[in-house]
């Protein structure tokens, strides 16, 4: 007997509202430190053999200017649908009903917020909002801006809270509908009733509790919460280049005329490997420089491997000589873009000396 096939979720990317006057492009068109647009990436951490249609909502205004549908296709590797909406709409929930709506949405449906990351391993068998514990977050720049949910001692959702931290559990910005049809009707109800349509998604689905519709809890991992600049600024900063010599900082320094020679076993140190292995687990990447010539790179790649370190480049035969690091910064890569750190050979110096909030996220996904 054949089995049927999987039910497939829509997920809806809702994008349409209004440019802020002098911002540069919307947070949704940036790109993430491993190089996906960040639209991209928050739809790439969401179960993929569970999605059938994504659909992207953005306004004329947005198109015309940044050439929204042609990055967004170039950036994705699969089918992406486009709504585009003349005018931005009044909020969030208003922009999932007119994509509902419009683009003859059907089924289970699943609303994404462009400016969370997190892992979501499957979509579950019920209606659900997404969660992570605020006990578990290391850095969130405005927990007072989220929204919050409650549980029932079933623990199936009692209520979502905006903008007032009454529970230990986040809303990460994932809402999964058992059918379309019941948030454009729930929608269309509570503006019938309010007169207005500045609705966050979260509004809709309290309805929908509130009226004997079921919602569990889908536990996140890896949540980050990139809603703000300075947000964003942290989530960028743990995914930092560093440019980092090999003798004196890493290993205590070698010398091709006086020992401790090249190719001799180094002696590390430790200090500086230990803080820049805890930078390796939140993101940042390596790119290691060395007067040592061509002649010696198995012999340091060895070394830099045993002691746990991820070599992203190993540049050779760097003169001997000051180096200089030269970067554009722009609203989207903000001043300063390069930094320089200059520590006394030999010296364990580097945790004190590395800009702290390189430390602030530990659990990306």
């Amino acid at each position: 007997m054949t089995e049927p096939a999987p039910t497939l979720w829509t997920v809806i990317l809702p994008c349409a509202g209004a440019l802020k006057p002098g911002a540069h492009r919307p947070k949704w068109l940036l790109t993430v430190p491993t190089g996906e647009l960040l639209l991209r990436r928050a739809v790439d951490l969401l179960p993929q053999a569970q999605i059938g249609r994504i659909i992207v909502t953005l306004t004329r205004q947005v198109e015309q200017k940044y050439n929204c549908v042609d990055a967004i296709k170039r950036g994705f590797d699969r089918e992406i649908e486009f709504l585009i909406l003349e005018a931005p709409t009044e909020g969030p929930a208003a922009t999932v009903a007119e994509t509902i709506a419009r683009a003859n949405v059907s089924g289970p449906l699943c609303v994404k917020d462009s400016d969370t990351l997190f892992g979501l391993t499957s979509f579950p068998d019920s209606a659900f909002i997404a969660v992570a514990d605020l006990h578990a977050q290391a850095f969130l720049s405005a927990p007072a801006s989220k929204s919050y949910v409650q549980l029932n001692e079933q623990g199936m959702v009692a209520d979502v809270v905006e903008k007032n931290v009454s529970s230990n559990l986040i809303s990460v910005g994932a809402y999964g509908f058992a059918g379309a049809a019941d948030f454009a009707a729930h929608f269309a109800n509570l503006t019938g009733t309010l007169g207005h349509k500045k609705l966050f998604v979260s509004h809709v689905l309290a309805d929908m509790i509130f009226a004997g519709h079921i919602f569990l809890p889908a536990f996140v991992s890896g949540f980050v919460d990139i809603s703000t600049q300075a947000d964003w600024n942290a989530h960028r900063s743990t995914h930092a280049t560093l440019f980092l010599d090999v003798d004196g900082v890493i290993f205590r320094n070698q010398s091709l005329f006086f020992p401790p020679y090249w190719g001799t076993p180094v002696e590390p140190i430790n200090e500086n490997i230990e803080h820049l292995l805890k930078l390796q687990h939140g993101g940042a990447q390596f790119v290691f420089v060395t007067a040592r010539p061509e002649a010696f790179r198995a012999h340091t790649e060895a070394a830099l491997q045993a002691a746990g370190l991820k070599i992203h480049a190993l540049v050779m035969g760097c003169h001997h000589s000051p180096r200089y690091l030269v970067n554009d910064y722009a609203g989207s890569a903000a001043y300063p873009a390069a930094m320089a750190v200059n520590v006394e050979r030999n010296k364990p110096d580097l945790p004190h000396m590395l800009l702290a909030d390189l430390l602030h996220r530990s659990d990306e996904p």
